[in-house]
This record gives structure tokens, sequence and C-alpha cells, in this order.
């Protein structure tokens, strides 16, 4: 699908499906970490078995919000995890994968510090 984006400064979803994201031409199929200012791989491949320790790059960023893209079926991470990043007093969304490419472009939009973490 195709997205009409209007700001454009920062990374943002051009296009996206069930197995690869676009960002500035730039076509992504493996699990991916998408800040306002960068792209890197993920390494972890099961959702659950994230840590805290696996997002310190991503803490890093000081991010107002981490949205986690779960594929079609929205799967939760570790309670544990949810927790951590609670007291750390940031946000956390897990929504399919289209649906983070929308919610991410628009809150880049509007400039917010957010992380999505795109597990294919």
């Amino acid at each position: 699908m195709d997205m009409n984006v209007h700001y454009t400064s920062d990374n943002q979803f051009s296009n996206y499906s069930d197995s690869s994201v676009t960002i500035k031409d730039m076509v992504y199929s493996n699990n991916i970490v998408v800040t306002n200012d960068k792209v890197t791989p993920f390494t972890p491949n099961d959702i659950k078995s994230i840590t805290i320790d696996d997002l310190a790059d991503v803490l890093a960023t000081n991010p107002d919000l981490i949205i986690f893209g779960s594929g079609n079926k929205i799967i939760q991470p570790d309670l544990k995890l949810l927790y951590s990043l609670n007291q750390k007093g940031i946000g956390v969304e897990v929504m399919p994968i289209q649906a983070l490419c929308r919610t991410f472009n628009f809150l880049v939009g509007e400039n917010r510090k957010v992380s999505g973490i795109l597990l294919f």
C-alpha cells in the first residue's frame, strides 16, 4: 500500500506489506528498529523474549513511546518488560506492522520521539 506522507524530514514509511517496509527508498524485510532519524537491525525474533537489555539502544534515544509491530497477530511483550518501560515513563503499544507504519508516520509528523520495533 502506498502512503501519502506530508512531512518527510525524518524517517517515515512510504510503503508497507506483510513482509517488508520501505523507508527513504530502502526496503527492509528483516527485524528493525526505526527512530525519528535512524534505522537499525533488531536481533530478537520473538516479542515474548525481548528484554530491557535488548532495548538499550532504543532507550538511549529517550523515546516517549515504543511501538511494537508484531506481524499480523498482536502478541504482547513479557509483563516484566512492560513494567520496566512503564517505570521509565515510556509508553508502549503493540499493533500489526501496517498499523505501526501509519501510527509512526503520524507521530513523527507531529515531531514526537517514537521508536518502532518491527518483527517480521
